[in-house]
């Protein structure tokens, strides 16, 4: 097991269980609890998680972790997901897309699309993400509205009022909402209020 593959099972798992400890956790890895330790320290500098005596506990009382760590969990899903979803999207369309590690999927999924390669530009991507927007904006095919507001660390995504204006003076053909859940009652949840806002 790979350094980074080691530190987004630690991730997931802290996730899981709210917390961690060393011996036992060296133990279901098959590593030594020195590498744990490390492990668990690194993370800490990073503002992962705390470290306590003999573990470490979840960061802050909502714990999310960024999408740099989010992106490999269920990656054949998302994979799927956003090829099938990019099929969906016609040229000459307005699409928004809000963040997260599935709506980034699709943004790649869409450049990668021969029929929208040709045409200048072939697509009008509304976002509030930053990460989109940087890997997007470098394809003349597509035209990039970018939101504006205060940007999110944990999922470079861009909310508040300001964002929020910008949106409601747009109309688009298409909406690619990344959510946290599902509920068939309730609908979409994401766990964060001002990305709430911002997918409704």
């Amino acid at each position: 097991m790979t350094r980074k593959e080691r530190w987004q099972t630690l991730l997931d798992l802290l996730v899981e269980r709210g917390e961690l400890e060393v011996e036992p956790t060296a133990e279901a890895l098959g590593v030594s609890a020195a590498t744990i330790r490390r492990d668990l320290d690194q993370l800490a500098e990073q503002q992962l998680l705390v470290r306590t005596r003999g573990g470490a506990v979840v960061h802050g009382v909502s714990y999310e972790l960024p999408l740099r760590y989010r992106t490999s969990r269920r990656a054949a899903e998302k994979h799927r997901i956003s090829e099938a979803v990019a099929q969906l999207i016609a040229p000459g369309e307005v699409i928004g897309l809000t963040g997260g590690t599935t709506t980034t999927e699709v943004a790649r999924a869409l450049a990668g699309r021969p029929d929208l390669a040709a045409g200048s530009p072939a697509l009008t991507v509304v976002t509030n993400a930053l990460n989109i927007a940087g890997e997007l904006v470098i394809r003349p095919q597509f035209k990039i509205v970018l939101t504006g507001g205060v940007a999110r660390p944990q999922s470079y995504e861009l909310t508040g009022p300001l964002a929020q204006q910008v949106l409601g003076q747009l109309t688009m053909d298409t909406a690619v909402v990344g959510v946290d859940a599902f509920d068939p009652a309730d609908g979409a949840a994401t766990r964060h209020e001002d990305e709430a806002a911002m997918n409704r």
